[in-house]
């Protein structure tokens, strides 16, 4: 009977399996590239940072730096909170040990806050991540956007802090509480 199941199979074509068109395949081929990367790291405060890629290939304008396809990262705060970032593309600059996120770039916070903006700089050995331009969100009740947003430790404090600047517009939007 068992002879059977194994007679009566599907034959599996191993060529017919392979998850890549011609083209994605002519490409991989011509550059070095990692496919799916994951690199985790701890700061010296004790926050949890992971990024993961789709692809990551050295840049062709500048071989001195890494380039990532479709990243996200997130960064575990030391107070429990968590920050999720997402991004077209990234930007890695081992000499400064920053990540440039770029593209169209999405941070959402456990707290309820959600930001988008055209390029962000995460620093790899600190706790520190800032907009390179205007960057638009949302939180429970608000709307807001600036022309600046940070995510750093304040000097003499001992949690993170969302700091907007630069032109910031906050539009609150009380929520009715029905009794």
């Amino acid at each position: 009977m068992l002879s059977t199941l194994f007679l009566l199979s599907k034959s599996v074509d191993p060529v017919a399996t392979i998850p890549f068109s011609e083209s994605d395949l002519a490409e991989r081929t011509q550059t070095q590239q990692i496919s799916q990367p994951e690199v985790f790291g701890v700061t010296p405060r004790g926050d949890l940072i992971s990024l993961r890629a789709d692809l990551a290939r050295q840049n062709t304008d500048d071989p001195s730096l890494l380039e990532a396809q479709d990243v996200t990262a997130q960064i575990k705060l030391t107070s429990g909170q968590r920050v999720d970032l997402s991004a077209d593309m990234a930007l890695h600059n081992p000499a400064e040990q920053t990540l440039v996120l770029s593209g169209e770039v999405f941070a959402t916070t456990t707290t309820g806050y959600q930001f988008t903006a055209q390029k962000l700089v995460l620093s790899l050995t600190d706790l520190n991540a800032g907009s390179l331009g205007q960057v638009a969100g949302a939180g429970p009740g608000f709307t807001v956007t600036a022309g600046q947003m940070t995510l750093e430790v304040p000097k003499g404090e001992k949690e993170a802090h969302i700091l907007l600047k630069n032109g910031v517009k906050l539009v609150y939007t009380p929520v009715n509480d029905k009794e």
